[in-house]
């Protein structure tokens, strides 16, 4: 296990984590580190617990709305029908026949 000292609203925290995960775990408390400023700077003092809690809130409702978004997108994709795939296959055989036909006049 690897040992990294990560920095969250100016204090420093060492934090263990798997071998060669260590980056990525500096880039997460990063991260976690702009939200709790941001807010820190927004709210004022508001004590370091309640600041921590408002700032994970803030990054899990960012989480929550990914998420929603990503199964949108899935699902979005199922609802494509037999006539909208049809249609973007004949627009590609088109752009495919163009293409052939200029390569055929540039080859003449």
């Amino acid at each position: 296990m690897a040992e990294v000292e990560i920095s969250i609203n100016n204090r420093a925290f060492k934090v263990t984590c798997d071998d060669g995960q260590e980056n990525r775990l500096r880039q997460l408390a990063a991260h976690f580190d702009d939200h709790v400023t941001r807010l820190g700077a927004e709210l004022g003092q508001i004590g370091d617990a309640r600041l921590m809690l408002l700032s994970a809130l803030t990054v899990c409702d960012e989480l929550f709305e990914a998420r929603g978004r990503a199964a949108m997108l899935e699902n979005a994709s199922d609802k494509l029908d037999a006539e909208t795939v049809g249609g973007a296959a004949r627009v590609i055989e088109a752009a495919a026949r163009r293409v052939n036909g200029i390569t055929e006049q540039l080859d003449s």
